[in-house]
């Protein structure tokens, strides 16, 4: 998740550049501010009904309502300054929502870990 200025066609292109590799793929929804991205990428778009759009990005609406709620949970308001810093934290923990107990696993790493004494490393 990246934050844009606007969805005007050159802030959306600028963005773009900065992110990915000429003639990359993109797949979008047909929207006419992406029309400029035809000329760098290969842009294949698709415009979804309403009845198809939970079987197709069943994940999209879930992960951006998640997020929304615990920005007004946790935060209550957010200054535009932050709000590239929270989307990070967010997609930090959703990429990580099916570890086990992150806590419990850095102490296993930690107490397994052998170290020699004398500052050398042991298989």
């Amino acid at each position: 998740m990246i934050t844009i200025p606007s969805l005007k066609k050159s802030d959306i292109t600028e963005v773009v550049d900065k992110i990915l590799e000429t003639n990359s793929k993109i797949i979008s929804d047909g929207e006419t501010s992406y029309v400029d991205l035809s000329t760098n990428y290969q842009l294949d778009y698709k415009v979804i009904s309403k009845e198809e759009i939970n079987t197709i990005l069943p994940w999209v609406h879930t992960a951006i309502s998640n997020a929304k709620r615990l920005f007004l949970d946790v935060h209550h308001r957010i200054d535009s300054d932050f709000l590239q810093s929270h989307l990070n934290e967010f997609c930090f923990k959703f990429n990580r929502r099916y570890f086990d107990n992150l806590f419990e696993r850095l102490l296993i790493a930690s107490v397994s870990y052998r170290w020699n004494w004398l500052g050398e490393e042991n298989g």
